[in-house]
């Protein structure tokens, strides 16, 4: 019996050898029964995986009311489009399909112009939108904002005392929707260490395998087993004021999770069916990953098919309507864009505007309401690892919603990522 608990231990610590596996890339992965808690997030695996998240603890969230029909106009083929990148022409159809593309739905002046899908995805199929959650969340606490629950200004310990001695004691609501709160804590999935609060991160919100959480007695072991409690031991980056410099850092979305279920009174789960997939004109039943606590991962668990996540894109091209119906307020949709000098200044000084940085992104003007903003007029995306990404160019009324399995977690650093978003873009100026 010891023996087994040794081995299970000490296989959540031997991920980062399975990083190194060699084994010949399948597309779609051959079977099933090769992925595994370990490798899932690894290619090929992710493939299989990122469609059947079920593989993880998680929660149902059904849909209701009548279905919303996105309209449909005349189907155009936009894969031959050709555009220029890094002084080579490339097609839309060799940018997919180099980030590993599952499907992609494009909208102009809200009519479906272009669908497709590949490698076995199909419009029924469900998907992680990985951190594109984050968008969705940010828009959910606009709902608690407008309603006079939640005041941005105001500390984020004023709601969640539980966190008067952690990071978040000098961070206030803004600051955290920001992802300014400069937090000591190194965003890194496959790269982070045993023992990091990274590395304990991850593990709780199912990224890492955490056979060691399962296994905890509760009633006589204080190991925080979820994420909330492990929220508390997070602490600020004292050489850093909050407010000075956009960092991207998760834990920030977890906390207005929480903060959205102590103003609402309503667990995460029921927030978000109740005011916002129960009111989209959903066509499928979406889910969300839970984490080791059974609490919803706020930062990124959010399950949907395709054309599901597009219709959050319709709500948020329509300032927050769908089929004449309210869902989110008007004046969190204008937020988004709405980006101060503080906020600009912060994205100047981030990782992401670094030249020489492997995630430089000179498009990149703020981040406001976990929105990534590349033009104050209205183009801006939600974006998950993997190639999750919600792109909206409000002045040229264009949507794209697309799910992909890329080969590795970052969009920032990827170049086949990088190519894609300038697709988006040509399609964009095309349409």
């Amino acid at each position: 019996m010891r023996l087994i608990i040794f081995l299970l231990f000490f296989s959540c610590f031997a991920y980062a050898e399975t990083a190194k596996e060699t084994k010949p890339t399948q597309i779609p992965v051959a079977s099933y029964t090769d992925v595994t808690l370990q490798n899932w997030p690894l290619p090929p695996y992710n493939r299989w995986a990122l469609r059947n998240m079920g593989i993880l603890h998680t929660l149902m969230i059904p849909r209701a009311g009548d279905v919303f029909e996105i309209p449909r106009a005349k189907q155009q083929d936009l894969s031959s489009l050709q555009f220029e990148h890094r002084g080579k022409r490339y097609s839309v159809a060799q940018s997919l399909a180099a980030d590993q593309t599952d499907g992609i739905v494009v909208l102009k002046g809200g009519e479906i112009v272009w669908e497709a899908y590949y490698d076995g995805f199909g419009p029924h199929d469900h998907h992680l939108w990985a951190s594109s959650t984050k968008s969705l969340i940010g828009m959910a606490a606009g709902i608690l904002v407008e309603r006079g629950q939640i005041d941005l200004e105001k500390k984020i310990s004023d709601y969640l005392p539980e966190l008067k001695s952690s990071a978040w004691s000098r961070a206030s609501v803004q600051d955290t929707l920001n992802m300014s709160t400069a937090i000591d804590y190194q965003e890194a999935m496959i790269s982070s260490q045993p023992g990091s609060i990274a590395f304990e991160y991850f593990k709780r919100i199912g990224l890492l395998p955490a056979f060691d959480l399962m296994m905890l007695k509760q009633d006589s072991d204080q190991t925080p087993r979820s994420v909330r409690p492990l929220l508390q031991r997070f602490q600020a980056n004292t050489e850093l004021p909050t407010a000075h410099i956009f960092q991207y850092q998760s834990p920030n979305v977890d906390v207005i999770g929480w903060l959205i279920e102590r103003v609402s009174g309503k667990s995460l789960k029921a927030f978000i069916t109740e005011e916002i997939w129960s009111k989209l004109g959903a066509e499928h039943d979406a889910f969300i990953t839970a984490d080791s606590g059974f609490v919803p991962v706020a930062t990124g668990g959010m399950n949907t098919t395709l054309r599901d996540f597009a219709r959050f894109g319709v709500a948020i091209m329509n300032d927050g309507k769908v089929a004449g119906q309210q869902v989110f307020p008007q004046s969190s949709v204008q937020a988004i864009t709405e980006i101060s000098a503080q906020n600009k200044q912060g994205v100047k000084r981030s990782v992401y505007r670094q030249a020489t940085s492997r995630f430089y992104d000179s498009e990149l003007q703020g981040y406001k309401n976990f929105w990534w903003v590349h033009d104050e007029k209205g183009v801006f995306t939600a974006r998950g690892i993997y190639g999750q990404i919600l792109y909206i160019d409000k002045p040229k009324d264009i949507l794209i919603a697309t799910f992909a399995s890329a080969k590795t977690p970052s969009n920032a650093a990827r170049e086949t990522a990088k190519r894609r978003m300038q697709a988006f873009k040509a399609i964009a100026e095309q349409l």
